[in-house]
C-alpha cells in the first residue's frame, strides 16, 4: 500500500472512488493531457467538478448543478447528471494519489469555503510558497466572496429550520463553519442543544442553572470541607491553568483563568474514573474562545490580555457553563484517554504506528532504525488533539471537522495524526534520532493557515476511505 499510494499509478477513477458514497469535498479533475483546465481540492464540503473555459464566468445555475451532482443530490435533469459524471469517465484525479494531494488552488477556481489560508502546502514535501494577494484577479476575489456568502446562506437555511437536520449540518460543517455561526453549530453537533428550536432556550437556561449550582457546592467552599484528593486535584489545576495556551494573551487574564479553574476542577470531581488530567486544560480553550467570540473581532490571538474585563458577569458565566457542558460531551467519547494508564492514548498511538507503516513503509522503517518510538512524540498530539501543534486560531477550524465526525471522531483522529506526521516525511527521512526529536517537538507550523489544516484533513479522509474495506489493521489489539 505504501508504494502504490505514493506512485503515479495511484490515480483512481472518479466513478470507482465515489461508488456508493459521497466525498465531502471538491475534487480536482482534468481530461488526460489537458492540465490547464484543472480544478483542485478545496477542502471537503465544497464541490465543483465542471471545467471552466478561461475568460468565461460560470453561471450560478451551472455552479449549483455541479455541486448537487457530486454530493449525490438530484440534478435539474438526467442529462445534467450524466454530463457531470459520465463526461469525466476517462478523467483522472490530479495528484489524488494518497501520498500527494495538491492543496493550492489556481486563481480562477476559488474554493467553496468560508475562509482560506494563503500559504500553499504539499503534504509530504514540507511547506510551499504563499500565493501573493496581488496575483489574484479581482474577479476571482469577487467569486471567492460570493462562494463564501453562498456557503453561509446554506448554514443559515439549515439553522433556521424548526428542527435542524443534524446529518446535513455535519456534512456542511465538515469543511468549516463561519465564525459567527460556530457557537450554535458546535452546541448542536455535540448534542448540548437539541435540534428542535422551540426547546433550545429552555434547555440552555436549565443547563446554565445546573452549572451555577455546582460552583458553590464543590468549588466555593473551604479547603477543610474537601477531601485531600479533591484538594490535590485543585492544586494541580491551579498549577496548569497559567500554562494553558501560552501564546494567546487572552487566556492570561485572571478572569479567564478563574473560569478555567472552575471548569476543570468541577469536571474532574464529577468524573472520578479519571479525575483531572493534564491536557484536559487545553481542550477547554477552544470552547471558551468560540463562545466568547461574538463579543470580539479578529483572530483570538489579537484579543489582548484585558478585553474580557468589561464583559458582563452573565455573559462570562454563560460561556463558562456552555464550555463545561460541551467539554463533558466531547470527553464522553474519549474518556479512556484520561483514565488510569491512559489506554485510549496507547491504542491510538499503536494504530497510528500501524497506519503509517502501511502508508509509507520506508518512512516507518527509518523511524524504527533510529530507535524513535511513536509514543515519544505523539503522546501530546493525542492528549491535546493537536491543539498545541498548530496556531491556536486554527484549532477552531480543526474542531469543526472533529465535531462534524461525531461518534467517528476517535477513529478519524488516527488518520489526521498520520496525515499530520507524513507532511514532513521526506524531511524526517534524512534526520537522525536527535534531529527528529527536536524537529517534532517544535514543528514549523507557525505560518500555517486554513489551507494547510484542510490539506491534512483531506488526506486523512482519503486514507480512511481507502482503508474502509480493510479495517483489520486498525482493530484493537
Amino acid at each position: 500500500m505504501g508504494s502504490d499510494a505514493n506512485s503515479g499509478g495511484g490515480m483512481i477513477s472518479v466513478r470507482n472512488f465515489l461508488r456508493g458514497r459521497k466525498f465531502p469535498g471538491t475534487v480536482r479533475l482534468t481530461r488526460s493531457g489537458d492540465d490547464s483546465q484543472t480544478k483542485v481540492p478545496s477542502g471537503p464540503g465544497a464541490a465543483s467538478t465542471g471545467q471552466k473555459v478561461q475568460g468565461e464566468e460560470p453561471t450560478p445555475d451551472t455552479d449549483d448543478r455541479q455541486t448537487r451532482s457530486l454530493h449525490g443530490e438530484p440534478s435539474t435533469s438526467k442529462q445534467d447528471a450524466s454530463t457531470e459524471i459520465d463526461g469525466h469517465l476517462n478523467a483522472r484525479l490530479v495528484q489524488l494519489d494518497l501520498g500527494n494531494i495538491v492543496p493550492g488552488s489556481p486563481p480562477h477556481s476559488p474554493p467553496d469555503r468560508s475562509a482560506q489560508g494563503t500559504n500553499g502546502l504539499s503534504p509530504g514535501r514540507g511547506r510551499g510558497a504563499a500565493l501573493p494577494a496581488s496575483s489574484i484577479p479581482s474577479s476571482s476575489a469577487s467569486n471567492l466572496r460570493s462562494m463564501s456568502d453562498m456557503r453561509k446562506t446554506k448554514f443559515k437555511k439549515l439553522l433556521d429550520q424548526q428542527v435542524v437536520d443534524l446529518d446535513a449540518l455535519r456534512e456542511l460543517a465538515w469543511s468549516g463553519i463561519p465564525a459567527d455561526l460556530r457557537p450554535v453549530c458546535w452546541q448542536l453537533l455535540l448534542g448540548y442543544l437539541p435540534p428542535n428550536r422551540e426547546r433550545r432556550e429552555q434547555i440552555l437556561e436549565r443547563k446554565r442553572r445546573e452549572y451555577r449550582d455546582l460552583v458553590p457546592e464543590y468549588y466555593d467552599i473551604e479547603a477543610a470541607d474537601r477531601s485531600e484528593d479533591d484538594n490535590c486535584a485543585l492544586r494541580q489545576v491551579i498549577v496548569d491553568v497559567p500554562r494553558t495556551a501560552p501564546g494567546v494573551p487572552f487566556f492570561s487574564q485572571p478572569r479567564l483563568q478563574k473560569s478555567l479553574e472552575r471548569i476543570l476542577f468541577l469536571w474532574g470531581i464529577r468524573h472520578p474514573a479519571s479525575g483531572y488530567v493534564q491536557g484536559i486544560n487545553d481542550l477547554v480553550t477552544p470552547f471558551l474562545a468560540v463562545f466568547l467570540s461574538p463579543h470580539f473581532s479578529g483572530p483570538v490571538e489579537t484579543w489582548g490580555d484585558d478585553c474580557a474585563a468589561e464583559l458582563p458577569e452573565e455573559t462570562m458565566r454563560g460561556a463558562e457553563a456552555d464550555s463545561y457542558w460541551c467539554l463533558c460531551k466531547l470527553l464522553d467519547s474519549i474518556q479512556d484517554h484520561y483514565t488510569h494508564a491512559q489506554p485510549g492514548i496507547q491504542r491510538t498511538v499503536f494504530r497510528l504506528q500501524e497506519l503509517v507503516r502501511r502508508i509509507d513503509e520506508p518512512f516507518a522503517q527509518h523511524l524504527e532504525s533510529e530507535g524513535l518510538e511513536f509514543l515519544q512524540f505523539t503522546f501530546r498530539w493525542v492528549n491535546c488533539l493537536l491543539i498545541r501543534e498548530i496556531p491556536f486560531s486554527l484549532a477552531m477550524r480543526l474542531w469543526d471537522t472533529y465535531l462534524a465526525e461525531g461518534v467517528r471522531m476517535k477513529e478519524y483522529l488516527t488518520y489526521v495524526l498520520a496525515a499530520f506526521l507524513l507532511t514532513w516525511s521526506s524531511d524526517l527521512k534524512h534526520m537522525d534520532f536527535q534531529e527528529m526529536i527536536l524537529f517534532l517537538q517544535k514543528l514549523p507550523t507557525g505560518d500555517w493557515g486554513e489551507k494547510e489544516v484542510e490539506s491534512v484533513l483531506s488526506r486523512a479522509y482519503m486514507w480512511r476511505t481507502s482503508f474502509d474495506q480493510a479495517k483489520s489493521h486498525l482493530q484493537q489489539q
